[in-house]
């Protein structure tokens, strides 16, 4: 009985120290499809963020090589920095009420400000000032600020971009 249960344990540990490669691997498999998806639906950013996770583990993978030179044609240098940096700031509550997008941005712009202690102000740029014109409502609590844009770029059907230095609102084209 002594013999059989060092084997099990071994076994176990086996088991056990053998499968994280294996998540690993499935992660990464996971993280490609997610950056994929992301890229066939047209969310070049978010498809970015994932696909570089993909290329820095694995940087011959030929299909996210791919794909990543085409969001690099389309979108240009990587500038998650920003964005990462709006994810940051948590707005502790966003409403506006049929405002114009002008009036909404100018409140989230205050709102963050405040909630990053002065920080961050977010420098936003609408490309069509028929945008600005446009109404919404939303009513958000603790929400990234990052969200709160995207969520007003829905609204208004806008294509919402990250810059080095600025968030770009556009209408999409087509």
């Amino acid at each position: 009985m002594k013999k059989i249960v060092p084997h099990i344990i071994g076994l176990g540990l086996l088991l056990h120290f053998g499968t994280p490669s294996i998540h690993a691997e499935d992660d990464l498999h996971t993280i490609y499809q997610e950056g994929r998806a992301a890229f066939f639906a047209g969310q070049m950013d978010l498809a970015r963020e994932k696909l570089s996770v993909v290329l820095a583990k694995n940087p011959t993978h030929p299909q996210t090589r791919a794909m990543m030179a085409q969001i690099e044609q389309q979108l240009g240098a990587d500038n998650t920095l920003l964005r990462k940096s709006y994810e940051k700031v948590i707005i502790e509550k966003f409403e506006v009420n049929e405002a114009e997008l002008n009036e909404a941005l100018q409140a989230l712009r205050v709102l963050a400000g405040k909630a990053s202690g002065g920080k961050v102000i977010p420098n936003i740029i609408l490309k069509d000032p028929a945008l600005g014109k446009k109404h919404v409502t939303l009513n958000l609590t603790k929400i990234p600020l990052s969200e709160a844009l995207g969520y007003l770029a829905q609204l208004t059907g806008a294509k919402l971009s990250y810059d080095k230095m600025a968030v770009m609102l556009s209408i999409p084209a087509g």
